[in-house]
């Protein structure tokens, strides 16, 4: 269950209807902020973040068969129009607008085709078996853990990478994509891990050197 539906179940708990229609009024304007935040990001001249794709994605998908693939806060495009070039179809959701017309613009540059969703990831629908790759760069996935899983097809892969808590320790970043030794594995149990790494490189967001965490894991066939 997300952290949205929570806050309206208790708040419906706790005080009915009127205080579950604020509950909602409150996450709302929470997720307008939200969005006027990535719209800001993404409208920069300068880019705080890497326009390449993710090296570590590039390297987990090498050699594989394209199939679906899932990107989640898919931002400006760069990791879902390269897996587009490489024959994969792709959908990505973002809760920016900005985001997603720079990423169409790409992908028509590329001469390839995606799929964009202007939606909060908490309220898209993974599916069922659905996917053969989720993509999980810089975008935090505790909350989807579950359906990440029921939405990958047996065999699918999960491709993660976010910042080590030691990051954390020098720079403000947020919870969400900042990890403890060894937690990546531990919030995939039961996918067979394939590689696994906490290193000191240089991050996409932020594009200083640091720790980071990085998972390739499989859904069991």
């Amino acid at each position: 269950m997300t952290l949205r539906r929570k806050a309206l179940l208790l708040a419906l708990a706790a005080g009915g209807l009127a205080a579950c229609a604020l509950a909602g009024l409150l996450l709302l304007y929470g997720h307008n902020l939200e969005r006027r935040r990535w719209n800001h990001v993404f409208s920069s001249a300068r880019a705080s973040f890497n326009t390449e794709p993710s090296r570590f994605l590039v390297e987990a998908v090498q050699g594989r068969k394209p199939g679906t693939a899932l990107d989640l806060g898919m931002g400006q495009g760069r990791n879902a129009v390269y897996l587009a070039r490489q024959g994969w179809q792709v959908t990505g959701v973002d809760i920016s607008d900005v985001g997603l017309a720079q990423a169409r613009e790409e992908a028509n540059k590329a001469g390839v085709s995606i799929h964009t969703v202007l939606q909060d990831a908490d309220d898209f629908d993974f599916g069922k078996n659905r996917w053969d790759l989720v993509a999980v760069i810089y975008f935090p996935p505790r909350a989807y853990i579950a359906r990440i899983r029921e939405g990958l097809r047996p065999g699918g892969l999960v491709v993660v990478e976010g910042f080590h808590r030691d990051a954390a320790r020098r720079r403000r970043i947020g919870p969400g994509v900042v990890f403890d030794s060894g937690e990546l594995p531990r919030l995939f149990e039961g996918f067979r891990v394939l590689r696994y790494e906490e290193v000191t490189d240089v991050a996409d967001w932020g594009k200083q050197r640091t720790r980071l965490v990085r998972l390739l894991a499989q859904k069991p066939i």
